[in-house]
C-alpha cells in the first residue's frame, strides 16, 4: 500500500471517522502535526540521552518503529 499526504480536511475526516476524535481533538492533533512539519521541534538537546541513557531518535524513526500502533483496525 502506498502513502500520500492528506489535505487538512482529509486528515480531520480520518481522525474523526477512523479514530473517533471529536472536532477539538482532531484540530489539536492537526495543529501538532503542522508544528512538526514546519520544523517547530527541530531544536536538539542532550536531555533525552541524559534522562534515558540512550541516544534520542528522530520523530520519523519513532513513527516508523511504532507504525503498527497507527494502523486502522
Amino acid at each position: 500500500m502506498g502513502t500520500r499526504d492528506l489535505t487538512p480536511d482529509e486528515a480531520r475526516t480520518f481522525l474523526r471517522t477512523v479514530w473517533g476524535f471529536d472536532d477539538t481533538r482532531a484540530g489539536d492533533a492537526l495543529a501538532g502535526m503542522r508544528y512538526v512539519r514546519d520544523g517547530g521541534n527541530a531544536l536538539v538537546t542532550e536531555d533525552v540521552p541524559r534522562v534515558l541513557g540512550r541516544p534520542a531518535r528522530s520523530f520519523r524513526q519513532w513513527a516508523e518503529d511504532h507504525q503498527g500502533a497507527f494502523r486502522a483496525a
